[in-house]
């Protein structure tokens, strides 16, 4: 059966074609007896509206901006790839996507592009969870801009709608795999986030210690310390705990996990590993058994949806309230 067409919703409402266009743009000069009976119509058609196409025949044109980490880390770097792959695919659809990058962790960088956005329509930001980020973003919304966070959530903004994981939950899932892995009642384990200033992070460090704590309290957990997402220092950081005696395991919040790879290859007893997201490196390391396991987060899913709500916002529509929701994936080495 064919969609159902404007034309489809004003016979069925006995409106006129032009009072159907002005109850679907909120134009407005439309009595309030035939907004009802307009509503009514794409209800009972179940009339579902093509963006693109009304944003082509109006000369209506988006723009929306990606706020995403520098650096060659793999994450951020597969996210950036994602937003080029989009801005080509909707540049037929009138839909631009502009691409800004900031330092990782940087706050006054992030308040500066946020604050620079000028005539965009909407922006998708990771950002850290400060105290100025979220006043910018509160700003933002109520001078009726929309705001997608990725990844990392701020809830406290005033934002309209998160697309990520549940990190708190992926933490969780990491620590449940590593006192399975380790399989002894004793042993060090090393957690490193990239930044406890960042949400995602935060979330993960406090999922993995509950679980560890509940459910296998006879490992060690040493103190959290933080990479910064800098490899070098990742590296520096898990070689000083292997300077101290063997470690039973550890697992990396953080991005640069190379700096992870490089430090356990030579390590006289390899600890069990387990990162965050499949990059190439992790792949290779997962199959050469220097990694363990790798929790994926998708970042095409995640930027293609980002995209997607966003445009659902400035269509006005409702979202669900799991709209945002990115399922974490695992991998080990035998389905990579």
């Amino acid at each position: 059966m064919d969609k159902p067409t404007i034309q489809d919703v004003a016979r069925s409402a006995q409106v006129s074609l032009a009072t159907v266009d002005r109850v679907l743009n909120n134009r407005g000069g439309v009595a309030a007896k035939s907004v009802l009976k307009v509503e009514a119509a794409i209800a009972r058609l179940g009339y579902v509206r093509d963006e693109a196409a009304a944003a082509l025949s109006r000369g209506r044109s988006y723009r929306y901006v990606f706020i995403l980490p520098s650096g060659d880390t793999g994450f951020a770097a597969s996210l950036r790839r994602e937003v080029l792959k989009e801005q080509t695919r909707l540049a037929a659809e009138r839909v631009v996507l502009d691409l800004v990058t900031v330092p990782p962790f940087d706050v006054a960088a992030q308040v500066a592009a946020l604050a620079g956005l000028g005539d965009a329509d909407g922006v998708a930001v990771m950002a850290t969870e400060a105290s100025e980020i979220q006043d910018e973003v509160a700003r933002l919304r109520d001078a009726g801009m929309h705001v997608v966070t990725l990844v990392a959530d701020l809830p406290r903004s005033g934002r309209d709608v998160y697309v990520g994981p549940d990190n708190a939950r992926a933490g969780r899932t990491a620590a449940e795999f590593m006192g399975r892995f380790v399989g002894r009642s004793h042993g060090r384990i090393l957690l490193v986030a990239g930044s406890l200033a960042a949400r995602d992070h935060s979330e993960r460090v406090m999922g993995f210690r509950a679980v560890l704590r509940d459910r296998f309290p006879d490992l060690t957990l040493l103190p959290v310390v933080e990479s910064f997402d800098d490899s070098a220092r990742l590296s520096a950081l898990v070689s000083h705990e292997l300077a101290q005696g063997p470690l039973a395991g550890v697992y990396v919040s953080a991005a640069g996990t190379r700096g992870l790879i490089d430090a356990v290859t030579d390590a006289e007893v390899r600890p069990i590993s387990i990162v965050h997201e499949l990059t190439p490196a992790c792949r290779s390391a997962l199959r050469m058994g220097y990694l363990d396991l790798v929790l994926d987060q998708n970042p095409a899913a995640e930027v293609v949806q980002a995209v997607r709500l966003l445009r659902d916002l400035s269509a006005r529509r409702a979202l669900p309230p799991e709209a945002g929701d990115i399922t974490m994936n695992i991998f080990v080495r035998e389905n990579v």
